[in-house]
């Protein structure tokens, strides 16, 4: 017989059976989340839950509640239901919760009733980080992603796509009413005439609710409203189709936290940059602050508010002329503007005067410059500048045209170069990590402000398992008791020493490789 390790005895009593305590390491992660989440006085930042009745039993402890939602989220466990089984069967769990069972509909309720607190504690945690010198603002790198809404594509109504069935439906129910005519004319219209009224009952009342859903489209001045979630909207990339928030992060790039974070029900980058950067700003406290984003966040507007406030950003201009150079025609470069005679000089020699026209939207003043018309007809190189039915050229330009020529001459130097480049590598793996290896592709809470508080969270969870992997957890133990007796210095120096070890431990390996960027 093959001689192998033989298990014990399930019913065989101990004399001294083994604690709870025992079953869970000292490097185990559940013993960091304990550490923090006992230092944080939970009151003052007015977390919401049930205080319990006299007659009724004690309700659970906020702390319990965030305790298991942050273990949950480093496991990519965060159903509600999956976490109440987990209580019940997951050792760590157990040792976690201290024998404690709350009940799914709890645990659901403390995420979804508090996303001011988690938010709060998101922007707690980057200020931990900092303290220590983990986080510098020397450079912060912006990016979004399309997190799915915990909503239906089945519960959108779009105007667009509503007008177009409403269309069709009317179409129907005039042929309907054309069959039922024909019918009342022919000797055998019985059975005709029941089927036909049915069909034409549904199609009654299918008008009837597509009404409704453009009255409520009215209502709220909207092109789109999704039923299950108002505040979630179609988003649509080449890669993506789904009803979504767009998640926003900003990341510092010394260690690779996220600094800011927020979400937006527009499914663009275009109005983004200046909030998540004065964000970033606030956070990283660094007046010095450069900014990279990606070219989906040019907007020169943005760019000119966040330069204004003394931001260094650096955003790609996006082409825009591709399409005239396509088609032979002149881009508006070939144009030169005078900036003595304020005019504009085309590629035949003729001049643009400005005129009295000024455009204003959304914040944005816009003056126009015009040519001749009787110059214009007669031009050799007409077929490359103007469509045939167009009189003469015109142009608009922005009031702080000037500041953009400026930020186009920046965005040619080196630096700018490096930055862009360096921008993908600091950023773009992020939400990869987040959404296939964490498993938090979706939101599970539904309603703009609900859904903040959770995003909160998923990026509160992203920076505690990136500080836990940084500096280990003995070494993290450490910082949340000096944090909390106010000894940050010491903990400070000595998790520089521990990150210069590793920094040349890495170099000396694999030189390529090195813990900050």
């Amino acid at each position: 017989m093959p001689n192998y390790k033989e298990g014990l005895n399930r019913n065989q009593q101990l004399l001294f059976p083994p604690s709870i305590d025992e079953y869970v390491d000292k490097d185990n992660p559940v013993r960091a989340i304990e550490s923090y989440v006992d230092s944080i006085d939970l009151a003052d930042l007015g977390v919401f839950t049930s205080s319990g009745g006299s007659d009724g039993q004690p309700a659970y402890h906020p702390a319990l509640l965030l305790k298991i939602y942050l273990y949950g989220y480093l496991n990519s466990i965060r159903s509600s239901r999956k976490l109440e089984r987990e209580i019940k069967r997951n050792v760590e769990m157990m040792w976690l919760c201290a024998g404690l069972t709350p009940g799914y509909k709890t645990i659901a309720n403390f995420r979804k009733d508090n996303p001011k607190v988690l938010k709060q504690l998101f922007r707690d945690f980057v200020m931990l980080c900092r303290s220590v010198d983990l986080i510098d603002g020397a450079l912060v790198a912006v990016d979004g992603a399309f997190l799915r809404a915990n909503a239906s594509k089945n519960q959108l109504i779009s105007d667009k796509i509503t007008q177009k069935d409403m269309a069709t439906v009317e179409e129907k129910i005039t042929e309907y009413l054309s069959s039922l005519e024909y019918s009342d004319k022919c000797e055998n219209k019985e059975s005709t005439l029941v089927v036909s009224k049915q069909r034409l009952d549904q199609l009654k009342k299918r008008k009837a609710e597509l009404s409704a859903d453009l009255n409520t489209l009215k209502e709220r001045q909207a092109n789109q409203y999704c039923k299950s979630d108002p505040d979630a909207t179609l988003m649509t990339k080449p890669a993506h189709h789904l009803v979504a928030y767009n998640s926003q992060i900003a990341v510092d790039a010394k260690y690779k936290f996220i600094v800011a974070t927020d979400i937006s029900s527009k499914g663009v980058d275009y109005y983004q940059l200046y909030p998540m950067a004065t964000q970033a700003k606030e956070a990283t406290g660094n007046d010095q602050m450069k900014v990279g984003a990606d070219a989906g966040y040019y907007n020169p507007k943005e760019v000119k508010r966040c330069m204004d406030e003394g931001l260094d950003v650096y955003v790609p201009i996006q082409d825009k002329q591709k399409k005239q150079k396509d088609k032979g025609k002149f881009p508006r470069d070939a144009f030169h503007y005078d900036v003595d005679k304020d005019c504009y000089i085309c590629p035949n020699g003729k001049m643009l005067k400005r005129t009295k026209t000024i455009y204003e939207s959304k914040g944005i003043k816009r003056f126009m410059y015009f040519g001749t018309h009787s110059v214009c007809k007669v031009c050799p190189i007409r077929s490359q500048c103007l469509p045939d039915k167009t009189p003469a050229k015109r142009l608009w330009r922005w009031e702080h045209e000037s500041f953009i020529n400026t930020y186009r001459t920046k965005m040619e130097t080196p630096q700018a170069k490096a930055i862009i480049k360096k921008r993908g590598a600091i950023v773009e793996h992020l939400f990869g990590t987040i959404k296939q290896k964490l498993g938090w592709s979706h939101y599970l809470v539904r309603s703009k402000a609900k859904v903040a508080g959770e995003n909160a969270l998923i990026m509160l969870t992203y920076n505690f398992r990136r500080l836990l992997n940084l500096i280990g957890i003995t070494l993290f133990q450490k910082l949340i008791v000096a944090h909390k007796n106010g000894h940050i210095e010491s903990i400070k120096q000595e998790i520089a020493e521990y990150l210069a070890v590793l920094d040349y431990i890495g170099f000396f390996f694999h030189p390529k490789v090195k813990l900050s960027v």
